[in-house]
């Protein structure tokens, strides 16, 4: 059990996100995050659907099964030409309009951010798989107060196909607590999609004192 169980979350940064491809043969990052969005809040939420199974009148076992997990990114407003290009939607070459056709397009990203502690700690995270929902907005007339929108970004969380070498298993998100592990001096924990099999090149353990 980590010696650091609780504590209060008191900021929230490094909102990043870069496209990837996602099969059972490989997981391939495009190898540059850029920054998704000056992010105020973040919401996820996760759900496990549970069976109760009954023998001989009494509980046997009970089957679970962890769903995809939703998240909300609550921030600045974001452009028509990177909001297109979350949406998988075309760009007028000739004149940089968005050419929006109605459709869903299939595209997956994996998007990182930092949490932190009123301690000093903070957790770090990729979510490895990820489909986006299509931004949430609102804005009104100006006026005579000092009133701005910004926008929700939508996002699902998926296990991924590829099943990594470290633990021969597919993954949903790796996250790491600054109290138990550090990046590296030499590192950047945007600079490239985080996965079991790069985490050790990134991160490493906090000295025990």
């Amino acid at each position: 059990m980590a010696e650091k169980k609780f504590g209060l979350l008191r900021g929230l940064s490094e909102i990043y996100i870069d496209e990837i491809t996602d099969s059972a043969e490989a997981y391939t990052p495009a190898g540059k995050p850029e920054q998704l969005i000056p992010a105020g809040e973040l919401k996820i939420t996760k759900s496990v659907d549970k069976t109760q199974v009954y023998y001989d009148n009494a509980l046997f076992s009970e089957v679970r099964k962890e769903n995809a997990s939703e998240m909300e990114i609550i921030g600045a407003a974001i452009r028509a030409a990177f909001n297109a290009w979350l949406e998988g939607k075309s760009i007028d070459a000739t004149t940089g309009a968005i050419m929006d056709d109605g459709e869903a397009h299939e595209k997956y990203f994996a998007i990182s951010g930092k949490k932190d502690y009123t301690d000093g700690t903070s957790e770090y995270f990729w979510f490895l798989k990820c489909t986006y929902g299509g931004a949430e907005e609102s804005t009104k007339t100006e006026d005579d107060s000092t009133d701005a929108s910004g926008m929700t970004l939508p996002f699902t969380a998926y296990k991924t196909q590829f099943k990594f070498t470290n633990g021969n298993k597919a993954a949903k998100v790796v996250r790491i607590d600054t109290s138990t592990t550090k990046i590296k001096a030499d590192a950047s924990w945007t600079k490239q999609v985080v996965t079991p099999d790069n985490l050790s090149d990134v991160t490493e353990k906090t000295a025990i004192v």
